[in-house]
């Protein structure tokens, strides 16, 4: 692990994913591997669960170079220690637009009937990964730490952020926005500048996609359940004819 980011989810954590992703060339860690793979859901489920086990993070980050996001972001001090030769980069974003941000992943996404339905299923990476949301995110022990209100939040998130500037050393650290594009992470890892654009992504339309994508999941699992109903009774039809 060369670089752990510090920072909340929805503060450019996509565009930094794709931007370390090109500096390392390896993969970068970020809640939607979570989402979107059941064996890195259950790995988080018992390790945020089971308090008995000691934290083994290379079963989690063997292969990647970088870690950002949520749930990864609130373990950024037990990285440090595991990973003691990594760089800290405390991705921010002015707090008014970072809550409007969470709002957006909020309603669009996780709000949805559709995801409320699915991450009800048992055994599913959706499921695991809502109780770990509802755990390291939004509960008493999780980053809002219960807050309920933007305005909580937003006061949550900047204490969050002065809690990572006053504990990482200043030589170890980097305070960066996305907008600063690739100068500041180069110069703070030691690379050179990249000869490509910085890959800002679209945050609306991600949400989009990802609202899509689950919309799609929700509706392959309804047609599933009807075409084993409408084959059962076909099937019952059948045999008592």
């Amino acid at each position: 692990m060369k670089v752990i980011c510090a920072g909340w989810g929805r503060t450019g954590t996509r565009s930094l994913k794709y931007a370390l992703e090109h500096i390392n060339k390896q993969p970068s860690y970020h809640m939607q591997n979570i989402l979107l793979n059941k064996q890195d859901a259950k790995k988080w489920h018992n390790l945020i669960f089971d308090n008995t086990k000691k934290n083994n993070w290379e079963k989690i980050y063997k292969g990647y170079g970088a870690c950002l996001d949520f749930p990864s972001c609130n373990y950024y001090k037990e990285l440090m220690d595991y990973y003691p030769d990594s760089k800290v980069i405390l991705n921010l974003r002015d707090d008014e637009s970072w809550v409007k941000s969470w709002n957006v992943l909020n309603n669009k996404l996780l709000k949805s009937f559709a995801f409320r339905f699915i991450a009800k299923l048992p055994y599913t990476s959706f499921k695991l990964q809502k109780e770990i949301h509802n755990e390291m995110i939004l509960g008493t022990r999780g980053a809002f730490e219960g807050a309920k209100t933007d305005k909580e939040k937003m006061k949550k998130f900047n204490e969050w952020n002065q809690s990572v500037i006053d504990y990482v050393p200043k030589d170890r650290l980097l305070i960066y926005e996305v907008g600063q594009g690739w100068e500041p992470i180069c110069k703070f890892l030691g690379v050179d500048v990249p000869d490509i654009p910085f890959p800002y992504k679209n945050k609306t339309k991600n949400m989009g996609r990802m609202s899509i994508f689950i919309n799609s999941m929700f509706l392959i699992l309804i047609l599933t359940i009807l075409s084993i109903i409408c084959s059962s009774i076909f099937w019952s039809v059948q045999y008592f004819q």
